[in-house]
């Protein structure tokens, strides 16, 4: 298993091979939203949302992930209410406390969650600017990546690949 270390280091990667690989799908749209990402705020959220979800499967205990996610998404929320963007922050809230219903190694580390658990991210702006689906799918794609490098270093995509603390 990884230390927060590895896992945030892991959600680099993640957020680097979504930034670089998402102009090469042949999804026009998704094409078209790379060149989003030449600005420095999408860049830098997709890179926030790919190491939140890096960290996210170990927030449910008193750790160091766990600091560093909630004092990440306390400065995001605040930032959010500062600039008007109310629903954002509460889902981001929402999002946020979802660990906490569940014990360690338990829903959190699952494959399923990997796809779930960031669907807001995908589902709200449909909901509200279906303009932005593009977007919101590279950061959805972030997201997943970013679980999914958290999954891969504890060993429960592939068992032989576990990253030790």
């Amino acid at each position: 298993m990884a230390n927060w270390k590895g896992h945030l280091v892991g959600g680099v990667i993640a957020g680097a091979v979504v930034a670089l690989g998402a102009g090469h799908l042949p999804v026009e749209q998704l094409a078209e939203a790379t060149h989003l990402l030449n600005d420095w705020q999408p860049l830098a959220a997709l890179f926030v949302i790919a190491m939140l979800f890096a960290l996210f499967p170990d927030v449910d205990t008193n750790s160091k992930a766990q600091d560093i996610f909630f004092g990440i998404a306390f400065s995001v929320d605040i930032l959010l209410l500062l600039n008007g963007y109310i629903q954002a922050a509460a889902y981001l809230g929402f999002i946020a406390m979802l660990p906490i219903i569940g014990h360690h190694r338990g829903w959190t580390h699952s494959k399923w969650a990997m796809f779930i658990v960031p669907l807001p991210i995908l589902i709200i702006p449909y909901l509200y600017t279906p303009d932005n689906l593009a977007m919101a799918l590279l950061f959805y794609l972030a997201a997943i990546a970013g679980y999914f490098s958290h999954l891969l270093f504890d060993g429960l995509i592939w068992r032989r690949f576990r990253i030790k603390n």
